[in-house]
This record gives structure tokens, sequence and C-alpha cells, in this order.
């Protein structure tokens, strides 16, 4: 488990330079790209479904983004893009195409649904966490202003 903790980790923190994120961000959104990854690797071998295990992982990646970009005061996609890169189902989608090319077209349907559904529980993931930012944004602005 440590293992693919430290994986992810290097490997985001890879993805990290690539987009000249550097410093502590990069630290930090190494971390939590092996977080992500942790999060998903923990509920898979529990035997929850690809689905869930990825949506867990979407959303453990958006809110140690959104933390990394309020305590930093950086913009959140400078360190969730790269928190994104150790989920992203690269994989999937080549293999689905090269069952494709290869003339397996169940094998290309089963790849593709798979890679589909992992795709939009990364991005439920993502978009339940960053609207609960935004109501808790919202919600604190307007007891300040009350003040």
């Amino acid at each position: 488990m440590i293992g693919q903790f430290g994986y992810s980790a290097l490997a985001t923190y890879g993805f990290c330079l690539i987009f000249n994120v550097r410093g502590i961000i990069g630290f930090y959104a190494s971390i939590v790209g092996g977080l992500g990854w942790l999060v998903y690797y923990i509920f898979n071998e529990m035997g929850y479904s690809l689905a869930i295990s990825f949506f867990l992982a979407g959303a453990t990646a958006t809110l140690g983004s959104e933390i990394i970009a309020r305590k930093l005061k950086t913009p959140v996609t400078s360190s969730l893009i790269p928190t994104f890169t150790p989920l992203v189902p690269g994989s999937g989608a080549y293999y689905t195409m090269l069952y494709l090319i290869n003339g397996q077209y169940e094998k290309a349907m089963e790849k593709g649904a798979e890679t589909f559904i992992i795709s939009i529980a990364i991005i439920f993931g993502f978009l339940v966490v960053t609207d609960f930012f935004k109501l808790y944004t919202k919600y604190k602005r307007k007891r300040e202003d009350k003040k």
C-alpha cells in the first residue's frame, strides 16, 4: 500500500514538473495525488465498485486541491490537474482503441464502457466537492456581511 502511494505521488510530482507547478504547491499536490490513488486502491480492495472507488478518489483529489488553493492562495487548477493524473483512465482508452483496431468489438465495448464509467465517476467526485466549497464560500460571505 505504501508503494501504491509512493508511486502515484511520484507520478503526480512528475506531472507537476511538466505543468510547471513547483515548490511547496507541487509537493502538496504530489501528496494529494498519492492520497487520491490510495483511496481508490483501498476501496477497490474492499470490494466496492469501480465507480464508487473512483468517485471517492476524485472527491479526495478535489478536496485536497481546494485546501491547497485556499491555504496557499493559488488557483485550484494549478494543483488539481496534476492530482488527477494518476486517476485518469488512460490505459482504458488505449485498450479500447487497441481492441477496436484488432477487430475485437465486444472487448472494445466492455473496456470503453468501463472507461466511460470511471471518467464519469471522477467528474462527479470533482463536481460534488467543488459545489460544496462554492456553497461554503457563499455561506461564509453572507455571514461576514451580516456582521
